[in-house]
Order: structure tokens, then sequence, then C-alpha cells
């Protein structure tokens, strides 16, 4: 037999051992500060705050910068509608003086007068000639011409002449009306400083007003671009 005595078993119930490990859950947690405050702010809770923050903030400039957005482009709308009726307004005052002026024209056109010219001479003074694009300088065709017109004018010192400036439908009506004024001039200067008197020719302007040739074609606007000339005092 086995003489060692039997210790007796002690059984520890699981709330015991509850109890046994309690006290030392509860030191360590004391010791490590246990867990979170109340009224305490986590790391993470401050991050998402602040990038909350963040993107309010965000949003807000895009909002105001939306707004900016918005006004300067109504404006630069008002400027430019603004700007659009004044041209109109402008133009519409150039297309009235332009008109006006043309009408002073016919107004101060001279009646036809006979010429008292033989049959040649009359279609020689009469013949037109003609302009290159967008120009008033006489050509070599044109100076020819006015060579002839010269040596009637200079055999008959009593006649007297009106040259008539014209464009081809191209280019705004004001510029046109220049543009023909200063081809009239352009023979006349010629006629004078070869001893025409100059009270002995007048000129004017009809732009494009008065198209030879109804036509839109380079052929059309070639004989609309001309200086026209009509007799004001006949030789006789």
């Amino acid at each position: 037999m086995n003489d060692k005595p039997v210790r007796p078993r002690v059984r520890l119930s699981v709330p015991t051992c509850a109890r046994a490990v309690l006290p030392l859950w509860v030191l360590l947690v004391a010791a490590c500060g246990g867990g979170p405050q109340p009224g305490a702010v986590t790391p993470s809770a401050a991050d998402s705050a602040a990038a909350a923050a963040r993107r309010d903030s965000v949003a807000a400039a895009a909002r105001r910068d939306s707004v900016a957005a918005l006004a300067q482009r109504d404006s630069v709308a008002a400027a430019a509608r603004a700007d659009s009726v004044a041209r109109a307004a402008r133009e519409t005052a150039r297309a009235d003086s332009v008109r006006a002026q043309v009408q002073a024209n016919v107004t101060g056109e001279s009646a036809p007068v006979r010429s008292g010219l033989d049959s040649a001479s009359a279609v020689e003074l009469s013949a037109l000639i003609f302009f290159d694009l967008d120009r008033s300088d006489l050509t070599g065709a044109s100076v020819a011409a006015l060579d002839r017109k010269l040596r009637i004018l200079q055999a008959n010192p009593r006649l007297a002449i009106q040259i008539a400036g014209h464009c081809d439908e191209r280019g705004s009506d004001e510029y046109n009306l220049a543009l023909g004024e200063r081809r009239a001039a352009a023979a006349k200067r010629y006629l004078v400083e070869h001893g025409i008197a100059e009270g002995r020719i007048s000129i004017l302007s009809y732009g494009e007003e008065r198209p030879l040739d109804p036509g839109h074609t380079e052929e059309s606007w070639t004989r609309n671009r001309r200086d026209e000339f009509s007799v004001t005092v006949g030789a006789r």
C-alpha cells in the first residue's frame, strides 16, 4: 500500500477564478492609464474633424470662385452686347451719312449739256477710264485716254466737264465713297497739271451706288471701277 497521505483536491469555481484574476487586471489597466476618459477626443476623431473642415473650406472656396466666374462672364457678355449695339449704331450713322452725301451729289449733278463737239470728239471726251482694285492711281491706258481728252479741252477753251468716280460693290459704303472721290480727283489732277484750268473741271463720287454692270463677278467689278466724264459747259 501507498503510505503517502492523499491531499484533498481544491476546485475553484469560475467566479472564484474571476475574482482572483480581476484585481491583477484592474491594476494593469490602472497602470496603463485606463480607457478613454469622458469628453476626451481621440486622434482619429481629431483627424476626421480636420479633414471635414478642410473639405468645407475647399467647397466654400469653389462656390466663391464659381460665383465670381459667373459674374465675370455676365460682365463680359454685357460689355460685348453694348459694343455690338454701339457698333451697329455707328455703322447705321455712317451709312446714313454716305446716302446723304450721294443724294447731295445727285442733287448737285449737272444737267446734260450739249457739248458742241463733233461726234468723234464727243465720244472721245465721254470715254470712261478704269482703275485697278482698291486703287486710285492712273494706269497706262487711263493716261492715254486722258491725253486724248486733254487735246479736246485745249482745243475748246470754253468747254467744262465733270468727272464722277465709281467703285465696285466690295468694301463699305463709306470707304467706296471716298475711293470714288480719289479716283475722280486723280483724273482732274492729271488734266490740271497739263494746263487745263482747275475751274473747268468739277468732281464728285457715287461710290458703289451707280454700278455700270449690276453683276457680281470679277468682270462686272472691273467695269464698275471707273471715272465717267460729262460736259457741264459746251464748247459753243
